[in-house]
């Protein structure tokens, strides 16, 4: 019987066809449909954790290299029908039958046979190329089938990493139920906030099973009732801290019972912020209030006292004037510190000399500190070069902001320093830029209040009882703008050793 025989290409496909070690040799037949995507039976199998901290139930993505649909077909056998063998034997016996009948000579018959084998092998060869091209056709639809599902897998898988590495790292806690109420979403925010433990499972368990916090539990169970958007605020304990929380609950989906989606948002740095405020308005109002009261009693007094005593009528017209001049002072300090807390935007950033500041505010402050015979001196380092020494105490600064810090400080250290103290005034370079210091021998801070006396309006008890002629902003004034000229200021001090004030600023080099 003649060899099948076979094109180049034909040759070159089936050593291409043939198995690789490592890759699975089972014969995919032609006429086989690529995979479809995953079921849910399938999406079932893979794991529940994906991404960091955040967990996710049962429809969570399947790794990229799943064998079961995303490889394209690198494989397609080849099997030849047992059909088209039988008929080539058939044939054959059909001929040399034939033959026998026909012509005695054994000669005729070989060559009638001979013929007919021939015959039937040509015809074999044909049918397996023609079967071969329609393999070669059907396999590259496959091949090109399975490549864009796989194209598409990977991008929705891609997506899938992206929306995991958000939920994870969001400030917010998100829960998400299902219409039986049972969690299939919760990030690790959520546990942080409802103080759950991170090392449990928590997916596909109850919800009231895990959260038992009443007002969540009826607000779910009533978005459930009537698929409304609902909004609480619960407070949680998590051992000695009280955290609020704002929990708003949506239902996600038009069907009769839709999944539910919790998001928690931690409002302590809101209230505190809210506390501050309500603070802040109290505040205002009580320092405008009180020299207004002051002004309207003296304008009554003098209005009857002005013809039977002019001398007290001056007095109490000499009251109304230092009144107007308070609250014009805490009319200019709220507005240094509306400047100071609108950033740098409003400053005019330039190198300066901060020994010329210091100097013009000691001749601002030195009748103020005499009047209380209070010593009030600068030091400098020692150096041989007065340009030099110039040249260390450059600051990159805006000239009315740094006036205004180092006012504020010697105001504040002359406040609290007793008759016959002494203030001195420090500027040295230190770490790449210099370091402005005000240091007095007063009263001194304790360490719980060294925070506070930046805030606004903020005064330490015992500096309470009598007026001290500030306007309990000057702190917060100074805190402020040392930051928008990217400085840092500290205080150290201690009950009764007196306070030192140290204001950090960038030098022109940095």
């Amino acid at each position: 019987m003649a060899k099948q025989t076979s094109s180049p290409s034909t040759k070159r496909r089936l050593q291409n066809d043939a198995p690789v070690a490592g890759r699975s040799t089972s014969s995919v037949p032609i006429n086989q449909p690529v995979s479809e995507p995953p079921s849910s039976k399938t999406l079932s199998r893979v794991p529940r954790q994906l991404g960091s901290g955040v967990s996710i139930a049962s429809s969570s993505a399947p790794s990229p290299d799943d064998s079961q649909w995303a490889r394209p077909i690198d494989h397609v056998a080849f099997r030849p029908r047992a059909s088209a063998t039988i008929a080539g034997m058939l044939t054959i016996f059909l001929a040399i039958w034939f033959s026998s009948l026909t012509s005695d000579s054994p000669t005729a018959i070989i060559v009638v046979a001979a013929a007919s084998c021939f015959l039937v092998g040509t015809i074999t060869i044909v049918h397996n190329l023609l079967r071969w091209e329609n393999a070669e056709s059907v396999y590259e639809k496959e091949r090109s089938a399975a490549e864009i599902w796989h194209s598409k897998f990977l991008r929705l898988y891609s997506q899938w990493e992206r929306t995991t590495s958000v939920l994870s790292h969001m400030t917010d806690g998100i829960i998400m139920l299902s219409p039986e109420l049972n969690i299939v979403l919760i990030n690790e925010a959520a546990r942080h906030l409802l103080a759950l433990p991170s090392d449990r499972t928590y997916l596909g368990r109850k919800f009231s099973e895990i959260i038992r916090i009443p007002e969540i539990i009826r607000a779910v169970k009533q978005t459930d009732a009537d698929s409304t958007a609902a909004g609480i605020n619960v407070e949680i304990v998590d051992g000695h801290t009280v955290r609020p929380i704002a929990v708003r609950i949506n239902p996600m989906g038009t069907i009769d019972r839709p999944h539910m989606l919790l998001v928690l948002n931690d409002e302590t740095e809101r209230q505190r912020l809210e506390a501050i405020r309500r603070e802040f308005i109290a505040n205002v109002s009580h320092e405008l209030k009180t020299p207004l009261a002051a002004i309207k009693g003296y304008a009554e007094t003098v209005e009857l006292a002005i013809e039977d005593d002019p001398e007290a009528a001056i007095h109490f017209i000499s009251q109304i004037d230092d009144q107007c001049r308070r609250l014009e002072a805490l009319i200019a300090d709220m507005m240094k510190l509306a400047r100071a807390q609108s950033g740098p935007d409003t400053l005019r950033i330039r190198s300066i000399d901060l020994h010329e500041i210091i100097r013009q505010a000691m001749n601002t402050f030195l009748p103020v500190a005499a009047a209380k015979e209070i010593e009030l001196s600068v030091t400098r380092q020692a150096s041989t070069d007065d340009d030099t020494e110039k040249s260390r105490c450059m600051v990159t600064g805006d000239e009315e902001a740094l006036l205004t810090i180092t006012q504020n400080l010697v105001s504040n250290a002359i406040r609290h320093t007793p008759q016959n103290g002494q203030i001195a005034i420090h500027c040295y370079p230190d770490d790449k830029g210099v370091v402005l210091a005000v240091e007095d021998n007063g009263v001194g801070i304790a360490p719980e209040y060294q925070e506070r006396i930046f805030e606004r309006f903020y005064r330490v008890e015992n500096t309470r009882k009598t007026h001290d002629g500030g306007t309990g902003i000057g702190l917060s004034i100074v805190k402020n703008l040392v930051r928008a000229l990217n400085g840092n200021i500290q205080v150290i001090s201690s009950p009764g050793q007196g306070a030192r004030f140290e204001v950090w600023l960038p030098s022109p080099s940095t």
